[in-house]
């Protein structure tokens, strides 16, 4: 019998898709495993990455006037959502286990 080793190969992680379709500027926080900072400007997307699969909560935030839909694709809970002085959102936590796509829509 041969016993092989193997190296241990990179270790597993994903990302996160974004985007924002409104107006003004949003911010998504990410705290967990990776914690970070993402700024959206006025109609764009793109990526981030790569984070480390677990548990976080991930805040979407607009200091905007007016209403809007906030989207958390990759399972998650219920938002709470959020209004005071600092603008307002979406707060969710989610085991992410899979690339994360968060974005706001009027």
């Amino acid at each position: 019998m041969t016993i092989e080793k193997h190296a241990a190969g990179r270790p597993f992680t994903i990302g996160v898709n974004y985007y924002n379709t409104t107006s003004y500027t949003c911010t998504i926080e990410l705290s967990g495993p990776t914690t970070h900072t993402i700024t959206v400007a006025p109609g764009t997307s793109g990526s981030y990455g790569p984070i480390t699969p677990g548990q976080y909560t991930v805040g979407i935030y607009t200091t905007g006037p007016g209403t809007y839909n906030y989207h958390l694709d990759g399972g998650g809970s219920t938002p709470t959502f959020i209004n005071n002085a600092n603008g307002h959102g979406a707060v969710y936590t989610i085991n992410a286990q899979n690339n994360l796509t968060v974005g706001i829509t009027n």
